[in-house]
């Protein structure tokens, strides 16, 4: 029963991280970011979605990635809602708000994130899978 309560109380940690994660992306804030990550993290993007590809550590994920699929759209925000709890593996399903240019109507991206928790316990970084064709494109 002990090792039980033990490993589940693992588990929620691992699950909190993720949460927290999130949460520090919504903020932008990237000294919670920075610490949540591994030291290389990974960012595993689907094929088809816009700017898909492997990204590897932060200058690639933070540098590359994000801006590059920022300056695609007016504005897009990711709204994570519901959190799978796997111990080292957290699948968190939700959607992207997307908005192609100032004035149009957003658009739902549903998307599946499957993040990887490292033996120190901190996020190796994410799978990515999300609807691409639902993602608008100005």
């Amino acid at each position: 029963m002990g090792r039980e309560r033990k490993l589940f109380a693992l588990d929620a940690a691992q699950f909190r991280k993720v949460k927290a994660l999130c949460l520090a992306f919504k903020a932008k804030d990237e000294k919670s970011i920075r610490n949540l990550l591994a030291e290389e993290p990974v960012w595993d993007v689907s094929p088809g979605f816009p700017e898909g590809a492997v990204y590897r550590g932060l200058a690639e994920i933070l540098g590359r990635f994000y801006p590059r699929l920022r300056a695609r759209v007016h504005s897009l925000d990711a709204s994570p809602e519901n959190f799978v709890d796997g111990g080292d593996t957290v699948v968190v399903l939700g959607h992207y708000l997307v908005t192609a240019k100032k004035g149009d109507t957003p658009r739902q991206v549903r998307f599946a994130h499957v993040w990887g928790i490292n033996e120190d316990g901190r996020i190796g970084g994410v799978w990515q899978v999300a609807d691409s064709a639902q993602f608008p494109v100005p």
